[in-house]
């Protein structure tokens, strides 16, 4: 089993959605089943309850293994010693909204992250004053100081002795959209530039206006992998009212081959390098 926190607590409720699932029972057979209520089981799928018995109880009721049952009864009792699930290692669920805390969390645990961002640049690689730029224009003045903190802590994870591998493709309008103003854009253009060549834990590739038409156009997604390879990948999207965690095998592989099809479209990095040098020296 995975040693980490948030992806057994995942692990966990996939297994009781599939095996359900498997079982032909709804959530409202279950929960009679189990005398509890409907709302109790939805909890459960969800990653947001995980009380031992009703675990085992659910488990054997849809008739899964008993090797399996154990080992879901196992996560089950470590999630209840570690606290409530969607606590996070750092106070993050003090300042974001809760899928986005759960986001920063399995951030820290991933191995990988594959990023498509269309108009700005990825969080991980911002400068701070570009941060600040792009979250002020958002955010109420009061919260942008502990949002912009935050930011600058995540980009801890690329400094590790076993740093995260960073994949992004950027598309071309980040290199126009001048968050901050002239000297912000440079500043940050720079700093792509000095990640591409300093940085081997780090690849950008661009994706100019002139590959028309492409997969997720006006979408922007993450994909996060882990170390367990029990563990699926996570895709992250969000938008400005909703945010969304999608661990489903179906859908993590769709977005896994629209991502591959993407870094193929993109410019390689060195010459991604070279447009970035580029468009850092045509700002005014």
């Amino acid at each position: 089993m995975s040693r980490s926190r948030s992806m057994r607590r995942r692990r966990l409720a996939r297994t009781l959605r599939q095996y359900r699932a498997a079982s032909g029972l709804s959530g409202e057979d279950t929960a009679k089943a189990l005398l509890c209520g409907s709302g109790t089981i939805s909890r459960m799928e969800n990653g947001e309850s995980s009380d031992p018995l009703r675990v085992r109880d659910a488990l054997r009721l849809y008739g899964a293994p008993e090797a399996l049952v154990d080992d879901m009864v196992a996560i089950a009792l470590e999630t209840r010693k570690r606290g409530k699930p969607g606590a996070v290692r750092r106070p993050y669920q003090d300042v974001v909204p809760k899928r986005l805390a759960e986001y920063y969390e399995l951030e820290d645990e991933a191995v990988q992250a594959s990023m498509l961002e269309g108009e700005c640049v990825p969080g991980l690689i911002q400068t701070a004053e570009y941060a600040r730029a792009l979250i002020g224009a958002g955010e109420p003045n009061d919260e942008v100081d502990r949002l912009v903190s935050i930011r600058m802590d995540r980009q801890q994870r690329l400094l590790h002795d076993h740093p995260l591998n960073l994949r992004v493709v950027l598309g071309e309008a980040a290199l126009l959209t001048a968050v901050g103003g002239p000297d912000v854009l440079r500043a940050q253009l720079d700093q792509l530039v000095a990640l591409a060549h300093d940085a081997p834990s780090v690849r950008i590739r661009m994706l100019p206006f002139s590959a028309g038409a492409r997969p997720a156009l006006g979408r922007n997604f993450t994909i996060l992998s882990f170390p367990d390879d029990a563990d699926p990948d996570v895709i992250f999207a969000e938008s400005v009212t909703y945010f969304v965690l999608e661990d489903e095998t179906a859908e993590v592989e769709k977005f896994q081959a629209a991502y591959n099809q993407l870094w193929d479209m993109a410019v390689d990095e060195t010459r991604s390098a070279k447009l970035i040098e580029e468009a850092a020296s045509r700002i005014a």
